[in-house]
């Protein structure tokens, strides 16, 4: 038997060898993509919440503090206060995004100078099954 008869064999086992490695190495390269892809979804509409969460904010620090006609006329914080717990705002957006919930409640009791302080804390939730993302954001006001 010749040297070359015994290895006529051996080229089809590295040439499979060859082709399982590479099909392993595609499909965690395909994985990783895809992960990749994911997190980046999640990462713009995680983004897109917060920026509502935002917003939703500053609307409600317009309402909190409305246009005045004269720079002495009182501000009726407390009020507004009330008035904005428990809102649902809708504020459009690109993504699909549910109503956003404003809260306004007196935290901290009373400062020296006899003011209250409020927080207004807003909460957007977007993106829908898998890729839902909920942002919340809030301020701290001086009445």
């Amino acid at each position: 038997m010749s040297l070359k008869r015994k290895q006529t064999g051996s080229l089809y086992i590295v040439v499979i060898f060859v082709l399982v490695v590479m099909g392993f190495l595609a499909m965690s390269l395909s994985r990783i993509e895809w992960s990749n892809n994911d997190a980046h979804t999640k990462d713009i509409i995680g983004l897109q919440a917060a920026l509502l969460a935002h917003s939703a904010n500053e609307l409600a620090l317009i309402e909190l503090y409305p246009f005045r006609s004269s720079p002495s006329a009182a501000f009726d914080v407390s009020g507004a206060c009330s008035a904005l717990s428990g809102a649902v705002k809708t504020i459009p957006s690109a993504v699909d995004c549910q109503g956003v919930q404003i809260s306004c409640e007196p935290r901290g009791g009373e400062l020296a100078d006899g003011k209250r302080l409020y927080v207004i804390r807003s909460e957007a939730i977007c993106g829908t099954g898998i890729n839902t993302m909920q942002r919340s954001q809030e301020v701290w006001v001086r009445e």
